[in-house]
């Protein structure tokens, strides 16, 4: 049930959601030749679709939501969460950097009707496949949210004697993951998850940074998800 009202009841949140609704109810103000209010909803929903769409807004939400990543990395295992593929690269850069002997893939699925193959599963099948030998991969497939995650792998690390774990997902999922883990009682190292590890390097003004983006929206749209995760996380103490 968690599950289901968790991810209908943000919906109502999103930028885009919010931005439509508001462009409707103009519209409908316009037929009623309501010109002050059409304006105001007008404005209201083009403003929240523009803001959350251009990379300073986009920034600015998610900058609450990093966290400062250790230099030295020395774990008892390392558990990476499902999601997309820079997480299970990460993962297998931090296994050939012996920063632990064992990685657990976490994660079942995410989405609100299962899918047939778990994501546990095809993360194992890729850490496999890019050189990790299967006998120091575990999986958890039953999880469907990042409470489950922890709870489901708990019984896992604590057959393994496992104090502290090199924590691996997304940077904005991190700080709502470190924040289960360790209510669990484990010592987390996060980090960020990663395509390339190239820096970016610093660029001058960039007038376009001001031209809106579907990738800005997307990434503030995450972003949102994540703050009301965490507060829905903290009334029901699981963080």
């Amino acid at each position: 049930m968690y599950h289901l009202l968790s991810k209908i009841l943000v919906w109502g949140i999103y930028p885009l959601t919010l931005g439509i609704v508001l462009l409707v109810i103009s519209f409908w103000f316009e037929r009623k030749r309501d010109r002050r209010l059409f304006r105001r909803f007008f404005t209201a929903g083009f403003l929240i679709l523009y803001l959350f769409s251009i990379a300073p807004v986009q920034r600015a939400v998610v900058r609450p939501l990093g966290m400062a990543q250790p230099t030295l990395l020395k774990a008892d295992a390392i558990v990476v969460l499902g999601g997309n593929p820079a997480r299970s690269l990460t993962g297998i850069r931090l296994f050939k950097q012996g920063v632990a002997p064992v990685i657990i893939t976490a994660g079942g699925s995410g989405e609100l009707l299962k899918e047939a193959q778990r994501e546990s599963d095809r993360m194992s099948d890729f850490l496999a496949e890019f050189g990790v030998p299967p006998g120091k991969i575990i999986t958890e497939s039953e999880s469907r949210n990042t409470r489950q995650n922890a709870v489901n792998t708990k019984a896992i690390m604590d057959s393994l004697n496992v104090q502290t774990i090199a924590l691996v997902t997304s940077s904005l999922h991190m700080r709502r993951s470190v924040a289960v883990f360790e209510k669990l009682g484990y010592d987390v190292l996060p980090v960020g998850s990663r395509l390339f590890r190239i820096p970016k390097k610093r660029e001058r003004f960039d007038p376009f940074i001001l031209f809106p983006k579907v990738e800005n929206l997307s990434v503030s749209t995450q972003a949102i998800y994540e703050y009301f995760a965490i507060i829905l996380y903290k009334v029901l103490g699981w963080v």
